[in-house]
């Protein structure tokens, strides 16, 4: 059940209408908070039934480990130790066994010893790098004695299973989110109303930009030769807007739900593509994931406390770390090892302290030589092996021009992602963007209706999942 589909706006009015008729009925929160597990759960089962019993292990593992680490005597290392790795292993069967029996079959003599190994391929479940890491974050705050592990359970499990963040984040850390579920909640009306503003938002970059850019690049990319290196390099700024607009929509239609439940989850994105250096575009970018590395891979390693060659060398490992997250593909890996050279470069040579306050020019031209470096990093991301992302580099730098390839149906699709670019820098405190309660009345339905026939005339219905949905 994918945010773009009526299936998820059914489901969400059905889970609208429990949740407040719960507190309606009741004003403690246990029923809200019953009501939003029971939903979430059966959000997930539609899914397979069977991945629940894997939610609430999870669940259970931090749960358990809390608990434990609170003992006056308890051995708190070896606790925190058997959850992380316990939940690792987890990750790592589901989300890299794929890859290692891929490449075992591929490599197999035979028919049939393909086929062996293709049977022990796992279908990856949908959002466990979401929930692990919560589970994670939580199990490490106890052991850092910044939470207490002696909350209730229901609370716990609903913040781990919340519907609105299981499919592709945020990954809001349960010391966020527990507080908020501490306390019953009361129906706002504003706040509804911004997230269905909000939602609205989402659904526009996701299904019109998004999967209106995703239709060419995909196409590129089954057929690189029919392409010359100017068509090529459209279609590298073309990816960058679409996984953009791709996953902030799915983030904006996230947060935009929660507010339905009067719920507040973590932000992942601020204007990525106006940052002016590359530690700038991480403070912006899939904001909570970089955050978690932060905080529990590159603090812990050392960070910046033991001079600039150890904070590279920690900087390469979290970087590593970030694209091993997205997947066992190399790709992935090469693409996380760019940043991380980035930005342990820009560390190393005191880069970024070239723009600060040096005024808008020299900033500007920071902005584009950052945005120039993140979509050539986007080219191994979206490559599928590292022979396809080859061949894309060598073919756009090495190309001729071909008068035969029709350059300008990319045209539009650049021009919306610069509109964009420049509408963010316009409106840098509104939250989203159509986050208009204050504008006349009159010019704000004008807008929402702008949007809607936007959607119904050049939305893409049934179109791709989210990009970072397969994570």
């Amino acid at each position: 059940m994918l945010f773009t589909s009526y299936k998820y706006a059914v489901f969400l009015v059905v889970a609208f209408a429990a949740y407040w008729l719960a507190g309606h009925f009741s004003r403690a929160r246990r029923p809200q908070n019953l009501v939003l597990l029971l939903l979430s759960f059966g959000f997930y089962a539609l899914f397979d039934w069977r991945w629940c019993f894997l939610l609430a292990g999870v669940t259970a593992s931090g749960l358990v480990g809390g608990r434990l680490l609170e003992g006056e005597k308890a051995p708190r290392r070896l606790i925190l130790a058997a959850v992380v790795a316990t939940d690792l292993v987890v990750l790592g069967a589901f989300k890299y066994l794929g890859a290692f029996t891929g490449a075992a079959g591929a490599a197999a003599g035979t028919v049939a010893a393909r086929a062996e190994w293709a049977a022990l391929g796992w279908v990856i479940p949908v959002g466990i790098s979401y929930y692990i890491f919560q589970n994670l974050s939580y199990v490490i705050d106890v052991y850092r004695r910044q939470l207490s592990g002696q909350g209730p359970l229901l609370d716990y499990a609903v913040a781990l299973s919340f519907f609105p963040q299981l499919l592709a984040g945020p990954i809001t850390r349960p010391r966020h989110l527990l507080p908020q579920l501490a306390q019953p909640r009361t129906f706002d009306d504003a706040r509804a109303r911004d997230g269905l503003r909000q939602i609205l938002w989402g659904l526009v970059k996701k299904m019109i930009v998004a999967d209106g850019i995703g239709l060419l690049v995909d196409e590129a990319w089954a057929d690189l030769a029919a392409l010359d290196g100017l068509a090529l390099l459209l279609v590298a700024l073309l990816y960058s807007f679409q996984i953009y607009c791709d996953f902030s929509g799915y983030a904006d239609i996230a947060l935009g739900s929660a507010k339905l439940f009067n719920l507040t989850l973590s932000p992942n994105f601020t204007r990525p593509y106006l940052a002016s250096s590359i530690r700038d575009f991480w403070r912006r970018w899939h904001m909570t994931l970089a955050s978690f590395m932060r905080d529990y891979v590159y603090i812990p390693l050392g960070g910046s406390r033991h001079g600039r060659l150890r904070q590279a060398a920690n900087v390469l490992v979290t970087f590593a770390l970030v694209g091993l997250w997205h997947g066992a593909n190399l790709t992935f890996l090469i693409w996380g090892l760019l940043h991380g050279a980035y930005l342990a470069l820009e560390n190393l040579l005191g880069l970024r302290r070239l723009t600060v306050g040096r005024g808008r020019v020299l900033s500007f031209v920071a902005g584009v030589v950052v945005f120039l470096l993140v979509t050539f990093a986007w080219v191994f991301f979206r490559a599928p092996s590292l022979d396809a992302a080859g061949n894309f580099l060598a073919q756009m730098a090495a190309a001729p021009y071909l008068a035969a390839v029709d350059h300008l149906r990319y045209l539009p699709w650049l021009v919306a992602g610069a509109v964009l670019l420049a509408f963010e820098w316009l409106t840098p405190r509104w939250e989203h963007g159509l986050a208009v309660a204050r504008v006349p009345l009159a010019l704000r339905w004008g807008l929402y209706v702008v949007a809607c026939l936007a959607l119904l005339l050049f939305g893409q219905f049934g179109g791709a999942q989210g990009i970072y949905v397969q994570f």
